[in-house]
């Protein structure tokens, strides 16, 4: 039985997470999300309560994936000698750049909250994004050798460019979208932004 539980608790979040990535989440309701998962409603909310409730649970385990990524390339970056600090800042970008990728979910809910989405959920970011961003900001600021460098804005737009291009791509010069499916587009987006944080924060030597 336990096992069958679990089941449905991992249908209810994927087809919760699925959806609000889509749709956002004032525009999805429990009756969609039980249908995607293949449940009724009286499940979903068995296992979840109110819409609420699941939508905080689809952040956290967001969140999660999120965390661990970010967190193992900055301990990279703690513990690297000197002559390979750099070269660990740019391991951050490729890892953040391959993440977003993998999981476009994940900047989808993110992306939705930028928008307004969910505005009566408000504790997110102070709970997640602040300390996260804070911790990665916080061990880069020492690699810059830009005095006036904002290490904060620097991050954050490397953030916002990353989520935009996995979640919109950019248009080519026929006019055509090009997003991460795209390897071309993908190997000019993830040297752009070597290069922008490289030169933004004034760190030695030439981007890869």
């Amino acid at each position: 039985m336990t096992s069958v539980k679990g089941g449905e608790r991992e249908r209810i979040l994927n087809a919760a997470t699925k959806l609000f990535a889509a749709l956002g989440y004032d525009a999805t309701d429990i009756g969609q999300i039980a249908e995607t998962a293949g449940l009724s409603a009286k499940a979903v909310s068995s296992h979840f309560g109110a819409k609420r409730d699941l939508y905080i649970a689809v952040m956290e385990r967001a969140h999660t994936l999120h965390a661990a990524v970010v967190k193992e390339r900055i301990r990279d970056l703690q513990v690297a000698p000197p002559e390979d600090k750099v070269a660990a800042v740019h391991r951050f970008i490729d890892a953040y750049i391959d993440f977003a990728a993998e999981h476009p979910e994940v900047p989808a809910l993110w992306m939705h909250r930028w928008l307004s989405d969910a505005s009566d959920v408000s504790s997110l970011e102070a709970q997640y994004v602040q300390p996260l961003a804070e911790f990665a900001i916080e061990n880069i600021i020492p690699a810059s050798n830009v005095e006036h460098a904002d290490v904060h804005y620097t991050i954050n737009s490397m953030i916002w460019c990353v989520h935009g291009f996995v979640l919109s791509g950019v248009f080519d010069a026929a006019a055509q979208r090009r997003g991460p499916d795209d390897p071309r587009a993908m190997r000019r987006f993830r040297a752009h932004m070597h290069q922008m944080i490289h030169r933004t924060l004034g760190l030695p030597g030439s981007p890869p």
